[in-house]
């Protein structure tokens, strides 16, 4: 029982997911109430949080309701768990899975209906059929279900164009299964490590893999960037309270906050932390002249160097005052050098003119 209560609080504090929450939270068109089927672990929530035996099904049903004067077309969705670049669990996106992934929940839950229709008013309800798979595993498969009105997103779509901020219309409902509450001790491992960019900001990624079927919670890294062969820091993050899902990728970015990459060969050292379980990875890398080149360049927040620039309009500046300077000496000199030219034929014409 201790174990079971352990079980719940843990998803429904990093799910997030006490109810059917909308991923926008303007305008929205309609409303959800889940119904617990007779296998939920715990009825005291509003996703769903199944467990059945191998091979078993069960179904459950969603009511939708349209608070509007229009219609209301709704798509339901499964889509599995995945890990963001923040290191925050998604369920409304198609994320990048690990290959350990034995079990989608996506190919193991399915709504009966592709499209709901709703009227002014009116409410319906949207059945799900769960199936789990035939062979025994421990852990848990985890997704969402999401419900988007797509009359709101062609609208959405059809107006894009000059908005930077757009309401999605859609609700997502946390979606678990699992054959036993048994605890599944997690585990992480190291993929590549590379220089890339995020939203034209320099990062350097390091590929981190959730290899099990349980949630990485309260997840802390510590990843430090030296020279090869060498103790110096070059680049350096902390990370700290972030998720990952069952058996899901998660590309750590280590941000250089506006400074510059620098080309040459590297040893990523990380060390990341997960209620009481320690991982320490390292790894080489390079980062070539002509990345670290093509990176910069595009790098939004690389304060740029003017340095030679400034010399060289100094200089400019120093040359075209030089030049009216000289010009005017020049014009000052010539104007000397005429009156005393004029000046001495004059007395070369008087005293021409006395020895006459």
């Amino acid at each position: 029982m201790r174990r079971k209560f352990w079980l719940v609080t843990m998803l429904v504090a990093m799910l997030g997911l006490f109810l059917s929450i909308p991923v926008s939270a303007n305008q929205l068109t309609f409303g959800v109430q889940t119904h617990l089927p007779d296998s939920q672990v715990d009825k005291s929530v509003n996703y769903f949080d199944l467990k059945l035996k191998p091979g078993a099904t069960e179904t459950a049903t969603v009511t939708v309701t349209n608070g509007t004067k229009k219609e209301v077309k709704i798509k339901p969705k499964v889509t599995t768990a995945t890990t963001n670049l923040n290191g925050v669990v998604e369920y409304s996106k198609a994320g990048k899975t690990d290959k350990t992934l034995k079990y989608k929940i996506s190919d193991y839950v399915k709504p009966t209906q592709k499209e709901v229709v709703l009227k002014a008013n009116e409410s319906k309800e949207i059945t799900l059929e769960f199936k789990m798979p035939n062979k025994q595993f421990k852990g848990v498969m985890a997704g969402g279900l999401q419900l988007q009105d797509q009359n709101a997103l062609a609208k959405k779509n059809k107006a894009k164009s000059g908005t930077s901020v757009q309401n999605q219309y859609a609700y997502m409902i946390g979606v678990v299964m699992q054959q036993s509450t048994q605890k599944v001790t997690p585990q992480l491992k190291m993929g590549s490590v590379k220089a890339t960019q995020e939203n034209y900001r320099n990062t350097i990624n390091t590929t981190l893999r959730n290899v099990s079927p349980t949630y990485v919670n309260k997840l802390s890294v510590n990843a430090k960037v030296k020279k090869q062969g060498g103790n110096k820091v070059v680049y350096s993050q902390k990370s700290t309270n972030m998720q990952m899902a069952p058996n899901s990728v998660f590309q750590f970015p280590l941000r250089l906050n506006g400074e510059k990459l620098k080309a040459g060969d590297y040893t990523m050292d990380i060390v990341a932390k997960s209620k009481g379980h320690t991982w320490h990875f390292t790894k080489n890398f390079t980062i070539s002249a002509d990345k670290a080149k093509t990176l910069n360049k595009k790098d939004v927040s690389i304060q740029k160097d003017y340095t030679w620039l400034y010399i060289t309009i100094g200089f400019l500046v120093l040359a075209v005052i030089g030049l009216i300077v000289w010009w005017i000496m020049h014009k000052k000199m010539k104007k000397q050098a005429e009156e005393n030219a004029a000046l001495r034929a004059k007395i070369n014409s008087e005293h021409s003119n006395e020895s006459k």
